[in-house]
């Protein structure tokens, strides 16, 4: 087994850098959704927060302040931009249990009109992978809607993936929220 290469493989699954431990969990484990099939993982979860969605997507395409919410990355970087599209290089350092690891990927990531980002990566520790992120605003709460499919470039074994991948993001993504909610507060306070 090569936990070292399903770690790096799963901190590259998404379209940010994986959060590590956090406070309190605002999306829990339970809620994501993760599977194993062929080789491939497949993960996602749909989650409500009590922002509006043009906040949602400042925070989700703050590339250049990601490493200053996502308590496990050192830096994140855009790299290029054209329009709608960016290309993103981001480093850091992760914590899985006893194991303590360096990583960093590149990714294509476009945003489009209709409030989806889709990313693709370009380097890392997988062989393939891809990400949509759904932003639906309903008022003051906008939807998220996650969906990520990956192919490791080792093999691991898919009950220790199928569990570090779940709960990454929903650390991740707790810590993205909690970004959200305050910038949210921010602007409500003006």
């Amino acid at each position: 087994m090569r936990f070292r290469d399903l770690a790096a493989v799963l901190l590259c699954c998404c379209c940010f850098g994986l959060g590590a431990a956090v406070e309190s969990a605002v999306l829990e484990v339970d809620e994501v959704q993760v599977d194993y099939r062929d080789g491939r993982y497949t993960a996602g979860f749909v989650l409500h927060v009590p922002v509006t969605s043009g906040v949602a997507q400042e925070v989700l395409t703050d590339f250049e302040h990601m490493a200053d919410f996502v308590p496990n990355l050192s830096s994140s970087t855009v790299l290029a931009r054209t329009g709608n599209v960016y290309r993103v290089a981001q480093r850091g350092v992760a914590n899985v249990g006893p194991f303590n690891f360096s990583f960093e990927s590149e990714r294509r990531i476009e945003v489009l009109a209709d409030g989806r980002i889709l990313a693709q990566a370009l380097s890392g520790s997988a062989r393939s992978m891809r990400s949509e992120m759904r932003i639906q605003g309903e008022g003051r709460v906008t939807r998220l809607e996650y969906r990520v499919e990956m192919v490791p470039a080792q093999w691991v074994p898919s009950s220790l993936g199928v569990n570090v991948l779940r709960q990454e993001l929903a650390e991740q993504f707790s810590a993205i929220v909690r970004e959200m909610e305050r910038r949210q507060r921010l602007k409500s306070s003006r």
